[in-house]
């Protein structure tokens, strides 16, 4: 939906929204000691949403493989899994994951701010 007056949201911006949103959730679940399934969830919409912004950008296809999406953006192997860890910790690896890939879209399209 676009407002009268605005510029059209490209699909990048609106997965870019989506991500910031959903780290918005996951730091109000951690804040609410919510339960760690919601948490998951949340990190990993993040994280999903940030490269397949960063995929939108360079014009791959997201084939849903998050792993393989974010090898193929060249992200470090560690980068993005939250697997083995809870909570607060599993938030600071989505927020880690996400900054890797605002950097890299700070560097392909410095046009837009990439604040998270």
């Amino acid at each position: 939906m676009q407002l009268a007056g605005t510029a059209p949201v490209s699909r990048r911006d609106s997965l870019w929204e989506d991500c910031r949103n959903s780290l918005g959730i996951a730091r109000l679940l951690v804040q609410e000691r919510r339960p760690e399934a919601l948490l998951a969830t949340a990190c990993r919409v993040a994280v999903e949403s940030a490269c397949r912004a960063a995929l939108e950008q360079r014009g791959t296809v997201y084939d849903g493989d998050l792993e393989g999406a974010l090898g193929r953006l060249g992200a470090p192997v560690e980068l993005g899994s939250g697997h083995g860890v809870r909570g607060a910790e599993r938030l600071a690896e989505a927020e880690k994951a996400v900054a890797w890939m605002a950097d890299r879209l700070r560097r392909e399209a410095p046009e837009r701010t990439w604040g998270f």
